[in-house]
C-alpha cells in the first residue's frame, strides 16, 4: 500500500513540475511576445506589419499642477531660468551629481488642451539617442563571439553596394558613406524595415572612411544584430535593456497606448515663429514610427534614461574593455563613437531631434555626472544643445 502511495505521491509531484516549467516558459513567451511591437511578424519590405493609424501621443496620467520644490531645488531652478528664457523650454531636465539625482523637474504642457503639466515622470521619444543602446547591444553579440568589428557589411548583406568596403566598426562610427533618402510610407517589421534599406542604400565611395551621419548605418546594425542573435531587435532592448534594469518608464512608441505620462509633441511650423503657442501638435505616421527602428524609436522618462546610459559607461552591460572599445572614436573628426559624442572634461554628449521632440544629453564618462534635457516641443531654431552644455559645465563648476 505504501509503495503504490509513494509512487502516487512521485507521480503528482512530477506532474506539478511539468505544469508549472511549460506555465513558465509560457509567461517568458508571453513577455518577450507583448514586447516585440510586430507580435513576431516577419513582414518583408512588401507587406504591413501591423494596421496602424496614425495618432498624436496624449499622456494617460496628469498632474494639474507642479509639485512643491525642496529649497535646494527652488535654487537651481532659479539658477536656470537665464539660461532657459521666460517659459521657452517645455519638457524635463534632470541634474545628477555623484551619481544622485538633484534636480528633475518638468516644464510646460504635457498636454495643452488638458492642462497637464510636464514632469519628473514625462515620457519622451529619445530619438537618436537610442543609438548607443543599439551600440551596446550590437557590442554584446561581439563580446559573445558572434561577430566581430573587423567584419565586413558583405558577410552579412553582400547585396549592399560598397559592402566589401565597409566594416562593423566604420557603421558604429557613420564613417561609410552609406546614404538612403527612400524611406518605406508603410508600417514594417524589424525584418522588413533592415530589407527595405538593404534595396534602398546607395554608397559614394568618395565618403568612406569619412564621417556623415547617416541613421541607415545603424538600420543595418539592427538587421546584423537579429542575424547573429536569431531574435528580433525589440525582443533584444526588452530582455536586455528594459527589464534588466526594471525600467518602468520605457517602451516603443508604436506602442504607445502603454505609456501612462507620455507626453503630446508640438512644434512651430516656421523657423520665424519662436513662441510657445501649442498651437501644432504633431503627428507622427506609424510608417515612421517603425522606419525609427534602432534609431530612434523608443519613449523613456528621463530618469530611465539615465539608468541606461550609466550602465552603458559603468561596463554592466560589457567588460570595461569591450566598454572602451566601442566608444572609440579614433580618425573621427566629431569624435563620435558608438552613439555618442566624445567632449570636453572627460565627458560625453548625445542629442536627438525629430516628431516634434528634441532630446539632449550631456554625461560624465563615469556615469557620475549628467544632464539631461528631454523636450516635446521643438523649435527650428533650437538652443537645446547649447543650454545642455551649459548647464552641465555650470555642474561641473559647482554652481548647483
Amino acid at each position: 500500500m505504501k509503495k503504490y502511495l509513494w509512487w502516487g505521491l512521485l507521480g503528482v509531484l512530477i506532474f506539478g513540475v511539468l505544469v508549472g516549467s511549460v506555465g513558465f516558459a509560457y509567461h517568458n513567451y508571453r513577455v518577450m511576445r507583448m514586447g516585440d511591437p510586430t507580435f513576431y511578424n516577419r513582414s518583408t519590405k512588401d507587406v504591413p506589419a501591423r494596421k496602424l493609424v496614425p495618432k498624436t501621443f496624449v499622456p494617460r496620467r496628469i498632474i494639474s499642477q507642479q509639485p512643491k520644490l525642496s529649497q535646494r531645488s527652488k535654487e537651481i531652478k532659479q539658477a536656470l531660468n537665464p539660461l532657459l528664457g521666460a517659459n521657452h523650454f517645455v519638457g524635463t531636465i534632470l541634474i545628477v551629481q555623484n551619481g544622485q539625482p538633484i534636480y528633475n523637474q518638468g516644464y510646460g504642457y504635457a498636454n495643452f488642451q488638458k492642462q497637464a503639466f510636464n514632469n519628473a515622470n514625462s515620457e519622451y521619444q529619445i530619438l537618436s539617442m537610442q543609438k548607443s543602446m543599439t551600440a551596446m547591444l550590437l557590442m554584446q553579440q561581439v563580446q559573445a563571439g558572434r561577430l566581430s568589428l573587423t567584419d565586413h557589411l558583405s558577410k552579412f548583406y553582400p547585396q549592399v553596394p560598397g559592402a566589401k568596403k565597409i566594416t562593423i566598426r566604420a557603421m558604429l562610427n557613420m564613417m561609410t558613406g552609406l546614404r538612403i533618402h527612400k524611406f518605406s510610407t508603410r508600417s514594417l517589421s524589424g525584418d522588413g524595415v533592415v530589407d527595405y534599406a538593404v534595396h534602398h542604400v546607395r554608397f559614394l565611395s568618395k565618403q568612406n572612411h569619412k564621417w556623415y551621419y547617416a541613421p541607415v548605418n545603424y538600420t543595418l546594425l539592427a538587421g546584423i544584430l537579429q542575424k547573429v542573435s536569431h531574435h528580433s531587435y525589440y525582443q533584444l532592448f526588452n530582455q536586455h535593456i528594459i527589464r534588466l534594469l526594471h525600467l518602468r518608464h520605457s517602451g516603443f512608441v508604436m506602442m504607445a497606448k502603454r505609456a501612462k505620462w507620455l507626453s503630446t509633441p508640438y512644434h512651430n511650423q516656421t523657423a520665424k515663429d519662436d513662441s510657445v503657442n501649442y498651437l501644432q501638435t504633431f503627428h507622427e505616421s506609424p510608417a515612421n514610427q517603425h522606419n525609427e527602428l534602432a534609431t530612434g524609436n523608443v519613449y523613456m522618462n528621463a530618469s530611465d534614461f539615465y539608468k541606461v546610459s550609466r550602465a552603458i559607461l559603468q561596463a554592466r552591460f560589457l567588460t570595461a574593455e569591450n566598454t572602451a572599445i566601442l566608444h572609440d572614436a579614433e580618425g573621427n573628426i566629431k569624435n563620435y563613437g558608438g552613439g555618442l559624442y566624445g567632449a570636453q572634461n572627460n565627458s560625453y554628449w548625445s542629442h536627438g531631434v525629430g516628431y516634434g521632440e528634441e532630446s539632449g544629453m550631456m554625461i560624465s564618462k563615469d556615469g557620475q555626472n549628467a544632464v539631461i534635457m528631454l523636450s516635446n516641443y521643438h523649435m527650428k531654431k533650437s538652443a537645446l544643445v547649447q543650454q545642455c552644455h551649459q548647464i552641465y559645465q555650470n555642474l561641473l563648476n559647482g554652481v548647483y
